[in-house]
């Protein structure tokens, strides 16, 4: 009887696991469901009110701004929150509805009051404020299931979360290269709201989480601000990398932002952006997977000894897209291929599967706290310098400026692999 009743109690937990992880994952999806809907309407909506590019740039990469300074007082808050539904849960059901609500209310304010910066300004920034916190508790969700499952549970949870990360941010790519302008923003916020519901209401938190903090727990959570000591400790080969992966996130931001204004501006039919976004995204993501299953193989690691050279083939692939743009069929064709060179090169040196706003895991599941904040403080800079180069010289510089930054990633990238060659001799040396 006893063994019947630890058979059936064991069976109810693995249901429990593969439940969370199914909710988990669509409430990933239905967050990753609203970055091509948000990047294909905010840029042009500021664009049409006269925004400066420079600012575009800033108010889009916004979240890294709420990252860099105010990651380290809510993850505190929320890691101490205690209620009858849990510590993650109150923030994922009032930030899944302030977002659906946010993201709503900007599409109808721009075709209500238009000319209304101030009020658009103000949108967009709270719009990324409640992504910001609504990730910051779902990625903390996903690491307390993560801790209580067993290590494959952990590994499924894991992949699952990035595998449909990237489905539905193409799923929405594709939504709103097929859809109209003025639906995207309500459609996307719907679903984020249905998926941040199911998550909020099915998923059963720890009871420890659900009572008053005991005082030996309390004596577990310290809050300590180290935004400003971090940076006053860099280290100079660790820097170079954070550069190195900050440089890539900022070119994939800022072919977000401006890809589908470039786009419309160059006389292609609407949509022609967002199809562009989708076909290099599922490049990066097949050249990942690639890389992956290939990691124990010969030609593997040769590749990745002189991987940095892929970064100059995506340079003349930019190039020759520069050249044929208004060629939509070739277009296509090479932003898939420049996508599968970016996925080789990425998997090795950064991890990202979806190099973007929709890439959440480098930024809330990281433990590495110091790397997350300096790659914050990195990509707004960088994203707000090419906006405000795009101000100097026009939308006719985006390709350009794409070259330009594919060149300098190569020469990062080459300093990064001199530097750690150099510590792997001293390392030798020492042993």
């Amino acid at each position: 009887m006893i063994l019947l009743k630890s058979e059936e109690s064991r069976r109810k937990l693995d249901f429990e696991n593969v439940r969370d992880i199914v909710l988990l994952s669509f409430a990933v999806l239905g967050l990753s469901f609203i970055f091509p809907a948000y990047i294909s309407t905010v840029p042009r909506i500021l664009l049409i009110n006269g925004f400066p590019n420079t600012l575009i740039a800033l108010l889009i990469s916004s979240e890294l701004l709420f990252l860099f300074f105010l990651n380290p007082i809510f993850e505190y808050i929320l890691d101490i929150t205690r209620s009858a539904i849990g510590r993650r849960t109150p923030y994922i059901i009032s930030f899944g509805v302030l977002t659906s609500f946010v993201l709503s209310l900007l599409e109808n304010i721009n075709h209500e009051h238009p000319n209304s910066a101030f009020i658009l300004t103000l949108l967009v920034i709270s719009a990324n404020f409640c992504l910001y916190l609504y990730s910051l508790a779902l990625f903390g969700l996903i690491r307390d299931k993560s801790n209580e499952s067993n290590q494959t549970g952990w590994v499924m949870l894991r992949f699952q979360a990035k595998l449909w990360s990237f489905v539905g941010t193409v799923l929405s790519f594709i939504y709103c290269s097929r859809s109209s302008e003025n639906s995207l923003l309500p459609a996307a916020g719907l679903v984020l709201l249905i998926s941040s519901l199911l998550a909020a209401f099915f998923i059963v938190e720890d009871k420890k989480y659900k009572v008053k903090m005991s005082p030996f727990e309390k004596n577990e959570h310290h809050f300590s601000y180290e935004v400003f000591k971090i940076l006053k400790k860099w280290d100079l080969s660790n820097t170079m990398q954070t550069v190195e992966i900050s440089l890539v996130i900022s070119l994939f931001y800022y072919l977000e932002t401006f890809t589908a204004p470039f786009t419309e501006s160059s006389g292609l039919k609407y949509g022609a952006g967002t199809t562009f976004l989708t076909l290099q995204l599922t490049g990066v993501t097949i050249g990942y997977v690639i890389k992956l299953f290939t990691k124990k193989n010969l030609f593997s690691e040769n590749l990745r000894a002189h991987d940095h050279y892929l970064l100059l083939l995506n340079a003349t692939i930019y190039l020759l897209i520069y050249i044929t743009f208004k060629s939509l069929a070739t277009s296509y064709l090479l932003f898939f291929v420049n996508g599968l060179l970016w996925g080789l090169f990425l998997s090795g040196r950064t991890g990202m599967m979806i190099p973007s706003k929709a890439e959440r895991f480098i930024f809330y599941f990281s433990k590495e706290k110091k790397e997350t904040v300096l790659i914050s403080l990195f990509v707004i800079i960088f994203t707000t310098v090419l906006g405000a180069v795009l101000d100097w010289f026009g939308l006719n510089a985006f390709l350009p400026l794409v070259i330009i930054v594919t060149i300098l990633e190569f020469i990062m990238a080459i300093l990064n692999n001199r530097i750690r060659t150099n510590e792997d001799l001293v390392k030798e040396r020492g042993e």
